[in-house]
């Protein structure tokens, strides 16, 4: 994306779409996978991973999550032990509720944003079912046209695949003509792999603030708004 910081392009089209992935940026489940994860080291007898290790392992799944936990535990890569074990933490994290919060001010910004007119959706690496029940949970839901969880498509984030499954279902909307918005390499890559701009949640987990100075930032969900109005032309 041109100009971060100066007036709109004038060579883009209106806004009209805004991709967000979930964990992140859109919600702190950090902690409620975290004690998830815990309680799945501890039935196997393990210590149990901290909240600030497990940040360092979200973003790419249940699968990859529990695979980074068994490695930062010294255990050999074994697929069906990751098989196993991704099964028995997704019983405990469905017994964290919804499995999050939501970030301070998300909620009024997805108001905002929808009835501004943009259609909104959501890209996360978490299973549909758990991303379902996040979003429902913490009163996402009406102001999204919906959800892809990394389940259900045929290649997950970093994919374009992804980016691209979630820019469908806000109808027929160019990818020039969106944002995705996250926190994590794979939310990046896969936006800009689809074509899509990108705007960098720096306030979540994936430390891509500082590996791509070059892109927009936000510190808090609540800065959107403004950031959008300053890069795109935004509906009246």
């Amino acid at each position: 994306m041109n100009n971060p910081s100066g007036g709109a392009p004038t060579d883009l089209p209106l806004l009209k779409g805004i991709i967000f992935d979930l964990d992140g940026t859109l919600s702190e489940s950090a902690p409620a996978i975290a004690r998830a994860l815990a309680a799945t080291w501890r039935d196997l007898g393990r210590t149990e991973p901290t909240l600030e290790a497990t940040r360092a392992m979200i973003g790419d799944g249940p699968a990859l999550l529990v695979q980074r936990a068994r490695a930062a535990s010294g255990l050999l890569d074994d697929a069906a032990a990751v098989k196993s074990e991704t099964r028995q933490f997704l019983d405990n994290y469905a017994l964290e509720g919804p499995g999050g919060d939501p970030f301070p001010g998300a909620l009024d910004v997805l108001a905002a944003l929808a009835g501004m007119g943009l259609k909104l959706s959501v890209c996360t690496n978490k299973p549909q079912i758990a991303a379902e029940r996040l979003l429902d949970g913490l009163g996402f839901s009406q102001y999204l046209e919906g959800v892809v969880g990394g389940d259900s498509v045929r290649a997950q984030k970093p994919d374009p695949a992804h980016a691209n499954a979630a820019l469908a279902l806000l109808g027929d909307i160019p990818a020039d003509a969106a944002i995705l918005v996250g926190d994590g390499p794979q939310d990046i890559a896969s936006g800009e792999a689809a074509g899509l701009q990108v705007i960098v949640a720096a306030y979540g987990y994936g430390g891509v603030a500082e590996t791509r100075p070059d892109l927009p930032v936000i510190s808090a969900i609540g800065a959107l708004p403004a950031l959008l109005q300053r890069i795109r032309v935004l509906p009246a």
